[in-house]
C-alpha cells in the first residue's frame, strides 16, 4: 500500500518515559557479568524504563497533556483521539476512550485503539490523516503507548535487557502539508514475535495473557531484508531520492540493527540518530520519542523526514513527512505517584 495524502499536517509531538530506571549491569546476577555487557555492547542499551505501576494510559495522559499545554492547544479542539498499544489497561474498554475522559475532550470525540507495535507509529499517523482527510475531523491527537516490561519473563534476557516502556503523543490537523506512507504485512511471519492468550481457566480468570516471545534472528533478517527495499520504493514514489532526506527515523530496535540497515542503504553516520543508550527498545513510541529527544541545535532542514517502524506483525511502515511547521517538546517523565 502507497499513498500520498494532502492537506494535513503535524503540527506538534512530544513524549513520556516513567521515571523508573533499570540499569542493565542491575541484571549481571541473573545473567552474568559478561552476558550483560556483551549484550550492551552488541545492542547500546545500558538502561531500560520501566513503568512499574505506571499503565498504559498514564503514560499516554501524561504525554498528552505535556503536549496540550506546550502547544496551549485546548482540549475541546481535539476531535478525534487515535491510541496505538498492545498493552491496554483493561481488555475493554480502550485505552483511547478513556484518554477522552480523562483528558477532558467533548463527547463528541470520536475515540479507538489500535492494536500494533513497534510499526505502529506509521499505522497512527495513516489512520489519524484519513480521519482528517476524511473530513470528519479537524484535529486528531495520536497517541502511543506500551508498557511491554509487564510482559516479559525475567530468565528470558533476549527480551528482558531490550524492552522498555514509554508513550508519546503527536497532534495532527488539517493544513497544506503532504504525507506520504508505505505500509506492508507479513502475517507469516507472526510467532517471531507474539504474546499469547493463555485459555486456561483457573481460579475465576478466564484468559491470562503469556509472557512475550521473540526470535531475535528472525526479526532481524526481516528487518535486513524489508525494510531498505521498502524505504527506496517509498522515496522512488515520492518522485526523491534517498540522498534528499534530511533524517531516517528508524524504529529504535538496537544500535547494532540501526547501524546494519544504514550501512545497507548507504546513508551517512548522522543521518541516523540512534537513541536507545538511556531506554531501550520502547515499540510504537520509539519513532517519537527520538525526535523529541534530539537537541534542538541537531536538527538538520525538515522538508524531508523519513520515518520506518517494523516488527510485531510482521509489518513495517514508511513514512515521508514535512516537520517544517512542527513545534517538538521534549519528553516528560512520570513518577510511580501518578498512577
Amino acid at each position: 500500500m502507497k499513498v500520498g495524502l494532502t492537506g494535513v499536517r503535524i503540527a506538534a509531538l512530544t513524549a513520556a518515559l516513567p521515571e523508573q530506571r533499570l540499569p542493565l549491569v542491575d541484571l549481571a546476577a541473573d545473567f552474568g557479568a559478561l552476558e550483560v555487557k556483551r549484550i550492551i555492547q552488541s545492542t547500546g542499551i545500558e538502561t531500560v524504563r520501566v513503568a512499574g505501576s505506571l499503565r498504559t494510559g498514564d503514560l499516554c495522559a501524561a504525554a498528552a497533556r505535556h503536549l496540550l499545554s506546550c502547544s496551549d492547544t485546548r482540549a475541546a479542539d481535539i476531535d478525534g483521539i487515535v491510541v496505538v498499544t498492545q498493552t491496554p489497561d483493561d481488555l475493554m474498554p480502550g485505552v483511547a476512550v478513556q484518554l477522552q475522559q480523562r483528558l477532558g475532550l467533548s463527547s463528541e470525540c470520536v475515540a479507538f485503539d489500535i492494536n500494533y507495535g513497534c510499526s505502529g507509529y506509521v499505522y497512527g499517523l495513516y489512520q489519524a490523516a484519513m480521519l482528517i482527510r476524511s473530513g470528519g475531523c479537524r484535529r486528531v491527537l495520536l497517541c502511543t503507548g506500551d508498557v511491554t516490561t509487564s510482559l516479559l519473563d525475567p530468565a528470558d534476557r533476549q527480551v528482558r535487557m531490550v524492552f522498555g516502556d514509554a508513550a508519546s503523543a503527536t497532534l495532527l490537523e488539517a493544513g497544506e502539508d503532504h504525507i506520504d506512507l508505505l505500509i506492508r504485512s507479513e502475517g507469516s511471519g507472526r510467532d517471531h514475535l507474539y504474546t499469547p492468550w493463555m485459555s486456561r481457566r483457573h481460579q475465576g480468570v478466564s484468559r491470562q495473557a503469556g509472557f512475550l516471545h521473540m526470535n531475535g534472528t528472525a526479526i532481524m533478517n526481516f528487518a535486513l531484508n524489508s525494510v531498505p527495499p521498502a524505504i527506496n520504493e517509498l522515496v522512488h514514489h515520492c518522485g526523491l531520492a534517498l540522498e534528499d532526506m534530511s533524517m531516517l527515523a528508524l524504529h529504535q530496535a538496537n544500535g547494532f540493527m540501526l547501524n546494519y540497515l544504514r550501512k545497507l542503504l548507504g546513508v551517512e553516520r548522522d543521518k541516523v540518530p540512534i537513541n536507545v543508550r538511556e531506554v531501550g527498545n520502547t515499540g510504537p513510541s520509539s519513532i517519537a520519542l527520538l525526535l523529541a529527544s534530539l537537541p534542538a541545535g541537531s536538527w538538520p532542514e525538515r522538508e524531508h523526514i523519513l520515518l520506518c517502524g517494523f516488527g510485531v506483525g510482521l509489518s513495517l511502515g514508511v513514512a515521508r513527512v514535512d516537520l517544517r511547521g512542527t513545534r517538538i517538546f521534549e519528553p516528560v517523565e512520570v513518577p510511580q505517584a501518578a498512577a
